[in-house]
């Protein structure tokens, strides 16, 4: 009889040994949570593919090409400048050139 109690207790020490997070977690219905990295990184990565789609969608529905674009952008502001009085001295210090 002792050599039972003994057995089952060594039986259910071992049972208990090989228990783990995981499993107390799964018997009271509940998971682990995730990391703050894990979760920021995942949020990074749906924020570029978003990105990327977006220009894609821009590029396959752009009406001018970028040079166009950049060219007319630059009409219209030395346009609006003229219009709004701003002096040619400044205008030519803030522009870039366009490669």
């Amino acid at each position: 009889m002792v050599k039972d109690i003994r057995r089952q207790g060594l039986k259910a020490l071992k049972y208990l040994q090989d228990i783990d997070k995981d499993d107390v977690l799964e018997a009271l219905g509940l998971e682990e949570r995730s990391s703050a990295w894990a979760t920021a990184l995942g949020t990074i990565g749906i924020f570029a593919l978003g990105c990327l789609v977006g220009a894609g969608i821009g590029l396959a529905f752009a009406p001018k090409s970028g040079e166009e674009f950049r060219s007319e952008l630059g009409d219209r502001m030395r346009r609006k400048a003229d219009q709004l009085g701003v002096n040619q001295d400044v205008m030519n210090r803030s522009q870039m050139p366009v490669t």
